[in-house]
C-alpha cells in the first residue's frame, strides 16, 4: 500500500477517535473508497509515549479495511480490558498504528518444538492454540522479546497456558506476516 493510502487509513482512524471523543462529526465516508474495500485481517494500536495504550484487531478477513479500521479504532480505544478507556485529554497524545495482515498459514511440525523453530523471528506474527485457549503476537512484538524461546513462552502466558506449554504439549500454531504503519 502507498503511502498516501496509509496516511488516509491513519487519517480515519483518528477521525473515528475525534467523533467518539470530541463529539465531532467528521464525515468518515470521504475514506471509503474501493482501495480500502478489500476484506482484511487488522490490527489498530494506540501508544503513548512509547507504552502501549490498547490494541485490538482481527486475524481473520471478515471485514473490509475501511470498516474495520472503523471498528477496531474505536475497540482499542474502549474495549481492551487491560486499559480504561482513552480520554479526550490522552487523544492529542496518541499515536496510532495500523497492522494489516496476511492470511495466516499454519506451521507443520511434529511437536510444537519443531514448529516453533520454523518461526521467522521479527518477520512472522504467531498464533498459537491448544483448546480453547489461543493468542497471538503481531510481529512487532519480537522488537520486545527478540529470543525465540521468550517469544513463545510469553505467548503461552497471554493464552492462559504455563509459560513452558509449548515445550511439553501439543499446539497448532499459524503465522502471517504484516504492512504496519504509524503517525508520524
Amino acid at each position: 500500500m502507498d503511502s498516501e493510502l496509509k496516511n488516509r487509513l491513519l487519517a480515519l482512524s483518528r477521525k473515528v477517535l475525534e467523533n467518539e471523543l470530541y463529539h465531532s462529526n467528521h464525515d468518515l465516508s470521504e475514506y471509503d473508497i474501493p482501495e480500502f474495500e478489500e476484506d482484511r485481517g487488522l490490527f489498530v494500536t494506540l501508544h503513548i509515549k512509547g507504552k502501549l495504550r490498547g490494541c485490538i484487531g482481527r486475524l481473520e478477513a471478515r471485514n473490509s479495511i475501511f470498516r474495520n479500521v472503523i471498528e477496531l479504532s474505536k475497540a482499542a480505544a474502549f474495549e481492551d480490558h487491560r486499559f480504561n478507556n482513552l480520554t479526550s485529554r490522552e487523544l492529542p497524545k496518541v499515536l496510532i498504528e495500523i497492522s494489516l495482515l496476511s492470511k495466516p498459514e499454519p506451521v507443520e511440525g511434529e511437536t510444537s518444538v519443531e514448529k516453533v523453530m520454523k518461526i521467522k523471528p521479527k518477520k512472522d506474527g504467531v498464533i498459537i492454540s491448544s483448546g480453547s485457549r489461543n493468542a497471538t503476537f503481531l510481529p512487532q512484538v519480537w522488537d520486545s522479546l527478540p529470543i525465540r524461546e521468550d517469544f513463545i513462552s510469553d505467548l503461552c502466558k497471554k493464552a492462559g497456558l504455563s509459560p513452558d506449554y509449548w515445550q511439553h504439549n501439543d499446539l497448532e500454531i499459524s503465522t502471517y506476516r504484516v504492512e504496519h504503519f504509524e503517525e508520524e
